[in-house]
């Protein structure tokens, strides 16, 4: 065991001062656009049992799930999500009305870690639980472009589907949760030769095969919507068709049609979305910095059938994404650093507090020479260095 003391397990990272610095200056910034915006903040445990998490998430969350038991023999899992839990409590203890929550807070998975992604992710978001109008999807994808934009990225899109189309289209199929899911995946990575394997495994007919084939060449701007309409008069797809383009339109009167698109193979890997959905991509990384959506039956498996929608980011890969686009920079603003001889030390010490007690940040060494502190404020930006002599006279270097 000792060749593992000196390392962390597979999926976790350490986060060292300058990029932990940037990570709470962005959690920061978040937390006060999310106050603003009118969201409460709520926390949830770490673990929870597994029987929240048994329905509504789909097979990929269920196997990347950290699995443990508790003194009772029950199974608990660390969260692998934070809309589960919000949906919990919001359906369990917070009953009634229009709920603006928002979180940041970790999440946990097995999956073999990537580049981007990790064992324990951290991840802020909002969940908008009792409106079930458009209105609302557009209010929070609205809020997603805000975000990315708070934490600095400017280049970046949003590409908007809808479920409920998907869903529509193979109702008729009765097919199994697994064998959706398995679908639902193929589409999503908007592979065709993926599409055709699980079709023939699935015994799909060439009708509905072609449909679904078709799904990834449905993206762009308004156009797409036409396009999707005449692959089903379905009443169903109708209805989820129309919700998209009045998301869309309401989207474009916001001002905001530089960061959206359209796309209806975008399925999401998580079951319990019912309606819109969206994903938020950058130049430079090959995976999603924010995703959300509509999911109106979560909550109904916790006692409550209230809609809602809400997204997450997720912050070490918008972090990925600003370093990748030459915009990751920053650190604690020093106004001195300071050192003395030992003699002097009280002076020193008393010198560093009365400035900290007018909230400015000191650095304060003991008994460095007056050349190491000079390295000391280049090294941390200080602006200045201030050394105490055996005399206790102060210095200014």
């Amino acid at each position: 065991m000792d060749n593992y003391k000196k390392h962390v397990p597979s999926g976790a990272e350490d986060c060292l001062p300058a990029e932990c610095y940037i990570k709470r200056n962005i959690e920061k910034k978040l937390r006060e656009l999310f106050i603003i915006s009118g969201y409460d903040e709520i926390e949830t445990p770490t673990y929870e049992f597994y029987d929240a998490f048994q329905s509504g998430v789909g097979s990929y969350m269920q196997e990347s799930m950290v699995k443990f038991v508790d003194a009772q023999g029950r199974i608990l899992v660390l969260r692998p999500d934070m809309t589960v839990p919000i949906a919990r409590v919001a359906a369990t203890k917070l009953l009634g009305g229009v709920k603006q929550l928002f979180y940041i807070q970790n999440s946990f998975a097995t999956a073999a870690p990537a580049f981007g992604k990790a064992g324990e992710f951290t991840q802020a978001g909002i969940e908008l639980i009792g409106e079930s109008d458009y209105t609302a999807d557009a209010e929070v994808i609205a809020l997603a472009v805000k975000s990315l934009i708070t934490t600095g990225l400017a280049n970046f899109t949003i590409d908007i589907g809808q479920v409920a189309f998907f869903k529509a289209l193979i109702s008729e199929l009765k097919l199994k949760d697994s064998q959706i899911d398995e679908l639902r995946h193929a589409v999503d990575s908007k592979d065709a030769m993926a599409i055709e394997v699980v079709a023939t495994k699935l015994k799909l007919g060439e009708a509905i095969k072609q449909k679904i084939l078709a799904l990834p060449n449905l993206f762009g701007d308004s156009e797409v919507f036409d396009k999707a309409l005449a692959l089903s008069d379905n009443a169903q797809c109708v209805t989820a068709v129309e919700n998209l383009r009045n998301v869309y339109s309401l989207l474009k009167s916001y001002g905001l049609q530089k960061y959206v698109s359209v796309d209806f193979s975008m399925l999401h890997d998580i079951a319990y979305y019912s309606g819109i959905i969206f994903r938020g991509v950058t130049p430079g990384i090959g995976f999603p910095i924010v995703s959300g959506g509509r999911y109106d039956e979560l909550l109904s498996k916790f006692g409550d059938a209230s809609p809602a929608t809400g997204f997450a980011l997720g912050i070490k890969r918008i972090m990925i994404a600003l370093e990748r686009q030459e915009l990751l920079s920053g650190t604690y603003d020093t106004f001195a650093v300071v050192s003395s001889e030992r003699s002097a030390h009280l002076k020193a010490f008393e010198y560093a507090e009365h400035i900290r007690e007018s909230g400015k940040r000191v650095i304060l060494y003991s008994n460095l020479s007056k050349s190491e502190l000079t390295k000391a404020m280049d090294d941390t930006g200080a602006g200045a260095a201030i050394y105490f002599e055996a005399n206790g006279n102060q210095v200014v270097l």
